[in-house]
């Protein structure tokens, strides 16, 4: 290392990053390999008397004459630390040799992750940068003092709004998916994101940066929009670079501050829903996913400026495989990335959050590609997936350690902690737990009658409205009778002619083939009065049980002539009720008939009862028009209009639950609320194999 003449390479770029104690870091990029590298200025004046020309005595001499010292040792360990990560030309992995085989092994990896962009496609569209140069202007004059001090003072409203009106989810329109309102939605969603992306470019913009990229991202296959602006490690303030990386993320909070205004004040309806869905995916969005620092999103780049570690990803993985190989196998060739006792912690707590949270999101990435193509298609996506994100690395992981094995000498203190934390890890996923799932739910009652006009008769009196609770044999209506009387005493006069004619052909014996048809229509004469005499004993229509008028038609008023056998409303007994849930098909395996379940009401505080199963059954309807259920009317059935007649129709197969309730309470009848189902202990791994086996049960023939 002492003859060496070691060379900084010259295509490296140099950024100068401020540090919170005053002095300065120097940020270091590959264009190659697109990586960041951060070191002192203390160490980055070593860096640059680095030219080719120097030996490493050489270099520290020269360093000494402007008051810099290094130690031949000190110095020894930096220029192998920047050797390792290619900054230096003319070391032992800086030889054509090493470079070429560097080269080709980088080429091979490129290929085999080729495959990759099936999952994660970056599609650029267009250079915004001058387009963002001529409307910064625009920019400036919405984001500025004034703009962001009312923001900050509709925050607090917004959250108390929030807070008050969270029990109107059940009873709203909130659930608008069906295929009349998806295009509004994404139309939405698109607004949004790009609200998003802007707000990252015109902030870089605004600090002189220059945004040379937007485009599409495809991840996993969702479509969702990227902006380019990785010239923000150009900044030396690292709270101007996190403030790009935060635009994003703040942009979306104040979409959703005003959308919650909106849902708030909006009667149910496109308007409100809409409201809701861009306060939910704002919220959402930014929580789990752009503002997720285990991504490698928004959060991920602010949280680096923030801890001031640049790699922090590639870092933490380093750490753990040295924890694993070299404290654990005692493979004392693999060494641990420099860093402080502060930076070490960090990387070990972010590095094992993000091993997990891989787990989870590969595990997520498999079941979206199975489940939402085309059942082969899906299989080779899939497998594809599996062995890319898990298969690959572990194997790779695998043949590293066979070929360090002749290294391997176990450390017992490694081996127990290793051993403690994979019995610790074993029993929780072993570790049976039950949970619940929660499905929609309404009352209804089990004791329904029509409300039928029963004569052809104008109406005379009515006596109840909708809503009104009405005893046993109470009328409810009356017909006018005059009509039917009127009537009666005409068909009575018919009858006493018809009679007569009959004596007079009987008497004269003349015309007697007419007489068949004389009786046929004395016969007729007599069906109609015995028919009107009946619908006059019927002008009362009388309560027949104890309950509640829960329609009426508003056209069904006094004078009104609906007709004989009309329905106008409809009437419910109160207190014989049952409980109605859908379930999908897919979780109707989760309930059992004759089983307990628990059925939740917003009654005061909530109010909770356990019920029996009494039956469960495909649910064949096909028209969930004016259903509590249905996704238009506020229920949470995702559902579309089919054919000319208007059939609002469920999007996928459900079953329908039945259970008994007294109602000892009074709930009102059509309240929506939550069946929850509890399901007996399994731990994670059961879930795990129970959910793989049902797939593959259920898909095992292709």
């Amino acid at each position: 290392m002492n003859d060496t003449r070691p060379r900084f390479r010259p295509d490296i770029l140099l950024h100068a990053h401020d540090e919170a104690y005053g002095g300065q870091s120097i940020i270091l990029e590959d264009p190659v390999s697109n990586k960041f590298f951060r070191i002192s200025s203390y160490e980055f004046e070593l860096l640059k008397v680095l030219d080719g020309t120097r030996s490493l005595r050489d270099a520290i001499e020269r360093l000494k004459l402007s008051g810099r010292y290094f130690t031949l040792n000190h110095a020894a360990k930096l220029v192998d630390k920047f050797s390792k990560a290619g900054l230096l030309l003319g070391t032992i992995y800086g030889t054509s040799g090493v470079q070429k085989e560097l080269k080709e092994r980088v080429e091979t990896e490129l290929q085999k992750r080729s495959i990759l962009k099936l999952y994660y496609l970056y599609v650029p569209l267009l250079n915004p940068d001058a387009f963002l140069e001529k409307t910064l202007f625009l920019w400036r004059m919405l984001v500025n003092r004034v703009t962001l001090t009312i923001l900050s003072c509709l925050i607090p409203g917004a959250f108390y709004l929030l807070i008050t009106g969270f029990q109107r989810f059940d009873f709203e329109y909130l659930f608008f998916f069906n295929i009349q309102n998806l295009i509004v939605l994404w139309i939405a969603l698109v607004l949004v994101k790009l609200v998003h992306e802007f707000a990252h470019a015109y902030v870089a913009k605004s600090r002189g940066l220059r945004v040379p990229e937007m485009g599409i991202a495809f991840l996993i296959f969702f479509p969702c929009l990227y902006c380019n602006t990785t010239a923000a490690w150009q900044l030396s303030d690292r709270r101007e670079r996190m403030l790009i990386g935060l635009a994003g993320i703040l942009s979306e909070f104040a979409v959703a501050v005003f959308a919650i205004y909106i849902w708030y004040f909006t009667k149910p309806g496109i308007v409100n829903s809409v409201a809701f869905y861009l306060m939910a995916i704002s919220v959402i969005s930014s929580l789990f996913f752009n503002g997720n620092p285990l991504l490698k999103f928004d959060g991920y780049f602010v949280l680096i400026d923030w801890l001031r570690m640049p790699n922090l990803q590639a870092k933490s993985f380093a750490v753990l495989r040295y924890l694993f190989m070299n404290r654990v196998l005692g493979i004392d060739s693999v060494e641990a990335p420099p860093s402080s006792g502060r930076e070490f912690s960090i990387l070990v707590s972010y590095g094992v959050s993000a091993v997990l949270y891989r787990f989870v999101l590969y595990a997520g990435i498999l079941e979206r590609i199975y489940t939402k193509f085309d059942k082969t298609l899906g299989v080779i996506l899939a497998a594809t997936a599996f062995f890319m994100f898990i298969v690959r690395p572990l194997s790779k992981g695998a043949m590293n350690l066979f070929t360090k094995k002749s290294e391997m000498r176990f450390r017992p203190g490694g081996v127990a902690v290793f051993l403690i934390v994979s019995i610790s890890v074993i029993a929780l996923i072993s570790f049976p737990w039950s949970d619940h799932s929660v499905y929609p739910c309404y009352l209804e009652s089990a004791l329904v009658r029509q409300i039928v006009v029963p004569a052809e008769a104008p109406v005379s009196e009515v006596r109840v409205k909708q809503g009104d609770s009405v005893r046993s044999g109470e009328v409810i209506f009356r017909l006018n009778p005059l009509p039917l009387k009127y009537e009666l005493k005409n068909k009575q006069v018919e009858h006493q002619l018809v009679r007569t004619e009959i004596a007079i052909i009987r008497d004269s014996q003349q015309d007697l083939y007419k007489l068949d048809l004389k009786y046929i229509e004395l016969s007729q004469i007599e069906d109609a009065i015995k028919r009107i005499e009946e619908d006059l004993a019927l002008i009362e229509w009388k309560a027949p049980f104890d309950g509640a008028i829960t329609t009426l038609s508003p056209v069904f008023q006094p004078g009104a002539s609906p007709g004989k056998g009309s329905v106008v409303g409809e009437m419910a007994n109160c207190t014989a009720c049952e409980v109605q849930a859908l379930l999908p098909e897919s979780d109707v395996s989760a309930i059992m008939k004759n089983g307990t379940v628990s059925a939740w009401w917003p009654v005061g505080t909530g109010m909770s009862v356990n019920l029996t199963v009494r039956e469960i059954n495909p649910f064949k309807t096909e028209n969930l028009d004016g259903s509590p259920f249905s996704s238009r009317f506020g229920g949470e059935i995702a559902t579309e209009i089919k054919d000319q007649i208007g059939k609002d129709a469920p999007l996928d197969p459900y079953y329908l639950c039945r259970m008994d309730f007294p109602n000892p309470t009074g709930i009102p009848l059509g309240m929506t609320g939550r069946l929850v189902v509890k399901h007996p202990p399994k731990s994670i791994f059961r879930r795990v194999v129970d959910a793989a086996y049902g797939t593959f049960h259920r898909e095992v023939v292709f």
